[in-house]
């Protein structure tokens, strides 16, 4: 059996300009952190029968892979080339529709134990641009390249991305105590809202390829203001991330009206009266969780806030290590 475990991540700046549309006319610039917060994928050859099970939040018992319903598995297996006696489970410590990019980690996750079962040792770029590829190429999804990346590398991550689509990957120079202060003073809350960004991403990547003046614009500033997210966690300058949160959270409403609501809105004015410096709803909006950055001493506060709406605090710190192979006793026999 082989299992893997694969971390969720945070946007932290620059989210969505890894959008295809977008980085193949302007380049792309992501910084993002991977937290402990896990998808967990288990793959077994059971020897008794040919057939392909899949257990996920269904479940599956098939003969032939075009009869698969997970398209993910369904692309991941035609790739491996293994279609015939296998069972595939997973588990995870977030629900799907979340925003912390869990289709990505699933399939990179599942990606690292085919791989693992085929005796196949590859490298985690390869990893992010295989599970890219069949996300977009094979299924035709609006996807970018972040998450893949985050759920692969983990860290705080930094993406420089071409026109061309070629990825610069790095890791942020941060002191530990600058991490602490992170981990420390911003908080995650799950609003109890899933729901697909299938339909946010389609809409901004139209925008951006009918050339929208105000769709780009809206872009550029999302990149720059990354940008002086990196700059500020760099030099140890937490507040001024909160602040540019804050102002991230006024352009993203602009970008479309799915990416909040009325009580959504009203949580996050609450919040910043009890002491928040900014926030936002992560991964493509409309639901999912709540990221919040707190002045020093007012964390109490503003979880009573979230509280007072029935929100739920997730608790989390750093992941540095990425997708991972956490036991690999394959059986004896060719695949």
């Amino acid at each position: 059996m082989i299992l893997t475990r694969t971390p969720f991540r945070l946007p932290l700046g620059g989210g969505s300009t890894d959008l295809p549309a977008y980085y193949e006319k302007h380049g792309g610039f992501i910084f993002a952190a991977a937290v402990n917060l896990y998808m967990y994928v288990a793959v077994n050859r059971p020897p008794s029968d040919d057939m392909i099970r899949l257990k996920y939040r269904q479940s599956e018992e098939v003969k032939n892979l075009d009869d698969i319903k997970h398209p993910l598995i369904r692309a991941a297996l035609k790739r491996s080339g293994i279609n015939k006696m296998i069972e595939i489970s997973s588990m995870s410590d977030i629900s799907d529709g979340t925003g912390l990019g869990s289709s990505a980690s699933y399939l990179i996750g599942l990606l690292n134990a085919l791989h693992s079962l085929k005796g196949e040792n590859v490298s985690r770029r390869h990893l992010a641009e295989e599970a890219f590829e069949i996300a977009t190429r094979d299924l035709g999804l609006p996807d970018g390249k972040q998450d893949f990346y985050l759920a692969s590398f983990g860290n705080f991550c930094v993406l420089d991305i071409a026109p061309s689509g070629a990825v610069t990957v790095s890791n942020a120079n941060i002191s530990k105590s600058v991490q602490d202060t992170f981990e420390q003073r911003t908080l995650l809350f799950y609003t109890g809202v899933r729901r697909s960004s299938e339909d946010i991403l389609r809409e901004q990547q139209t925008d951006i390829q009918a050339n929208k003046e105000s769709a780009l614009e809206l872009k550029h500033q999302t990149k720059r203001i990354g940008q002086n997210v990196f700059n500020a966690f760099e030099a140890g300058r937490l507040d001024e991330f909160g602040s540019l949160m804050d102002e991230h959270w006024h352009i993203k409403r602009k970008i479309s009206v799915k990416m909040s609501n009325d009580m959504f809105d009203e949580i996050y004015e609450k919040a910043k009266q009890a002491g928040a410096l900014g926030g936002k709803i992560v991964g493509a909006g409309g639901g999912g969780f709540f990221l919040i950055y707190c002045r020093e001493g007012s964390q109490d506060a503003v979880r009573k806030i979230f509280s007072q709406y029935g929100l739920r605090e997730v608790p989390f710190s750093m992941d540095s290590a990425g997708t991972q192979v956490l036991m690999n006793k394959p059986r004896t026999f060719t695949i």
